[in-house]
């Protein structure tokens, strides 16, 4: 009901049609604040995600992050199935090192 009402207050921008997809996927606090899964969150996202959304996450060529506005099932959905431009990363990366961007880009580490 909650996140009903923050979808429909914009709060939350899951699209149409693919918000519960990340249903099932738990992110404690603590998984969330481990150094060791921010840190390979960072070595993916040095790896792979850098390419696109820029050593600080912009300028590049896809959209400015704002992890700020974001839940950790909202990103680890994108990052899973993709959406629009970007890819899905669900063949290439473990559901581990998924969840640990997800980690990375909603820490304190993360700048953009």
């Amino acid at each position: 009901m909650l996140t009903t009402a923050l979808i429909v207050a914009g709060l939350v921008a899951l699209p149409a049609g693919r918000a519960g997809l990340a249903q099932g996927v738990a992110f404690a606090p603590e998984y969330l604040r481990d150094p060791r899964k921010i840190e390979l969150g960072r070595q993916v996202w040095v790896t792979r995600c850098q390419f696109c959304h820029g050593k600080a996450a912009y300028p590049g060529k896809a959209p400015k992050l704002d992890p700020s506005r974001y839940t950790a099932e909202f990103v680890y959905d994108r990052v899973t199935n993709g959406f629009q431009g970007m890819p899905s990363w669900k063949h290439e990366f473990s559901e581990d090192q998924r969840k640990a961007v997800v980690a990375y880009i909603l820490s304190k580490d993360f700048s953009n």
